[in-house]
């Protein structure tokens, strides 16, 4: 049985790994051991002499007893001697300096100091107390033992020093052969590897489409080995069925470049504003068209009162599509395509409902339905019907699930559409009505009035009330012609055609023709402008207000104040007779001309306030559109 090799190192990467791992281990290991050795000798050498300092002071302490010399410089001798004990005793391996780790050297350095604690030392300072003669024999027996201690200590780093040199040739031996070793390695796991998918490579390359690399590992090259083969193997099979593959690609391509043309023919249709009979007969015959089907059946549905109605058909005789057209929504095929959310694919033969039944004897065989959704929902369907058995790829279904969207959405916008419409006619009636109530009627109200007036002065023959009667009506008349005149004037007009304050100087003209009162215009400010929007309502705003300084203020003069800042201020401010504030909150309601400029306030985000101007009379009217309700272009 062969070696089992764990599944962790059948990897390149973890095998360089851990060699790595192992020749760093190595050097680090050996620059340690090394390093050590070097520490003990530099220390041992150090200790060395330190003790060699010891003989030198017991030679100045044996000198220092003269006569000639003072007690102090003994005393700094032995000091001396005191310290190196220590320090030896002690060791400072910052230095480095310690003597060899053995008990002989240390039992050497205590016999060393008791002899000079005990004998040496008390003898000089008998000397030098005494003024005799050093005992010249113990200093020798002192120096003698100092320099065994010496000759022990050099032994023993001589020992270390051969030590250190069959370490560093071991060293080198090692280091040579694990170069060696890994050479092999590497020679085995990567470069004949690499170079045997080099020449793989060089093979192919050359048009040998035969050439394999053998796949000796399980590592990174092995697999890299195994790529290549099936590269090759790929490469061989392309070369092999090229011409076949290629037409293949092209037809594919074909078929993408036709879809994205279809795709965009029916966007550039949905794109532009048609009806809704448009859009749905021209989305059918587009896709009888795209898909060679034999016909085209398209149905919207009421999600709420759930009623089928038959929006186009393309390729249906009349009598199929009104058999079609008067199925219920319970026994229509609509049902379960909404139901399943996704395209139905009937056989008409095999399915007893009442829509596929009529179909079928309509000579359609095979039909694909498909939900037509709009954003939110689905809003219908439509079935192509194909004569023979027919089978659409899944590319195709895609794309026609993409028409189908684009389908729904174009009926969504086309709806929406209508519903503005509608939305801004019944707005425009509203602001007619509005207009009409306030002026017109008012105005018809009080001729009424003064009809009745005329008919009892009449019938009880009184002159002066006929005369003021025939007058009040002649002049309502005038007013109710002034008021027609201003209306069909405010209908015409056409605000975006011109700049804000030319519109602003338009209406005051305006006015000031109808009123013969002047009116000032100042405006400043450098603001953002106005969007056509808050134009048109500002405009209205300021000429609603003329209008009611006209009719009740009795003013000769106005002054229209416009300031553009990041908000847009407009004051409109008279001298006439003033406006009673406690009758107007009383009859707001009421007042349709002050609910008028409220309205339009109130649709760009602003706020109208009607007070008085002072308390000698005058109104002000005031418009504050806020810069946060601007809408900036």
């Amino acid at each position: 049985m062969g070696i089992r090799i764990p599944k962790l190192f059948k990897s390149l990467s973890t095998r360089l790994l851990c060699l790595t791992l192992l020749w760093v281990g190595f050097i680090v290991s050996s620059i340690a051991w090394t390093m050590i050795l070097n520490w003990e000798l530099e220390a041992s050498s150090a200790a060395k002499a330190a003790v060699a300092e010891l003989r030198t002071r017991a030679y100045q302490s044996a000198y220092a007893t003269q006569e000639m010399f003072d007690g102090k410089m003994l005393e700094v001798e032995f000091s001396r001697t005191v310290r190196l004990f220590r320090t030896l005793h002690e060791g400072d391996a910052w230095q480095p300096l310690e003597l060899p780790n053995e008990a002989g050297f240390t039992e050497s350095l205590d016999e060393i100091e008791k002899l000079w604690r005990t004998e040496v030392q008390p003898m000089l300072l008998a000397a030098r107390n005494t003024r005799t003669d050093v005992d010249g024999a113990l200093i020798s027996r002192y120096v003698e033992m100092v320099s065994g201690l010496m000759s022990e200590i050099e032994s023993w780093r001589g020992g270390y020093l051969w030590q250190l040199r069959y370490l560093q040739i071991l060293l080198i031996v090692l280091a040579i052969g694990s170069l060696f070793a890994i050479e092999l390695l590497l020679l085995r796991w990567v470069i004949r590897p690499i170079g045997a998918l080099g020449e793989g490579i060089n093979r192919l390359w050359s048009g040998d489409l035969k050439a394999r690399v053998s796949v000796g590992s399980e590592d990174e090259i092995g697999r890299i080995a195994q790529g290549f083969n099936r590269m090759a193997d790929r490469l061989e099979d392309f070369y092999e069925n090229l011409e076949q593959k290629v037409a293949e690609k092209t037809a594919s391509v074909e078929e993408k470049n036709r879809h994205l043309a279809q795709l965009y023919e029916i966007t550039s249709f949905f794109s532009q504003q048609r009806s809704l009979e448009e859009l749905t007969d021209g989305f059918a015959e587009r896709i009888v068209r795209y898909t060679e089907a034999d016909a085209c059946l398209v149905a919207l549905v009421d999600s709420k009162s759930e009623y089928v109605n038959i929006a186009a058909s393309c390729g249906l005789n009349a009598v199929t599509l009104q058999r079609s057209a008067s199925i219920s929504y319970e026994d229509s095929v609509c049902r379960t395509v909404i139901k399943k959310n996704y395209p139905v694919r009937i056989i008409f033969a095999e399915d007893r409902r009442m829509l596929p039944t009529v179909l079928h004897e309509a000579g359609f065989s095979t039909g694909y339905c498909f939900q037509v959704r709009s954003t939110s929902d689905c809003i219908g369907t439509y079935i192509l019907l194909f004569r023979e058995k027919a089978e659409l790829s899944s590319q195709m279904i895609q794309l026609l699930e993409s028409f189908s969207t684009h389908l729904g959405v174009a009926i969504d916008n086309e709806r929406l559409i209508d519903r503005d419409r509608q939305y801004a006619v019944i707005q425009e009636r509203q602001l007619l009505a509005q207009g009409l109530h306030d002026s017109i009627a008012q105005a018809l109200s009080y001729l009424n009035l003064q009809v009745q007036f005329l008919t009892d002065a009449i019938n009880h023959k009184d002159d002066a009330l006929r005369d003021e009667s025939l007058k009040a009506i002649q002049t309502g008349v005038q007013e109710c012609y002034e008021d027609v005149r201003e209306l069909l004037l405010n209908f015409r007009e056409r605000l975006h055609n011109e700049g804000f304050l030319q519109g602003v100087r338009t209406v005051i003209d305006r006015f000031e023709g109808q009123s013969h009162v002047s009116v000032r215009l100042k405006a400043t400010g450098d603001g953002p402008k106005l969007t056509p929007r808050e134009k048109l309502q500002v405009i209205f705003i300021i000429q609603e207000a003329l209008s009611n300084v006209r009719k009740h203020a009795q003013a000769s003069s106005v002054t229209v104040t416009i300031d553009n800042q990041a908000d847009l201020t407009v004051s409109i401010v008279d001298d006439g007779v003033g406006i009673d504030q406690a009758l107007v909150e009383e009859r707001r309601s009421q007042h349709v001309g002050l609910s008028i400029m409220s309205e339009r306030a109130s649709r760009i985000g602003a706020t109208v306030d009607v007070e008085r101007a002072s308390p000698l009379g005058g109104t002000r009217v005031t418009l504050h559109l806020p810069a946060a309700s601007r809408q900036i272009c």
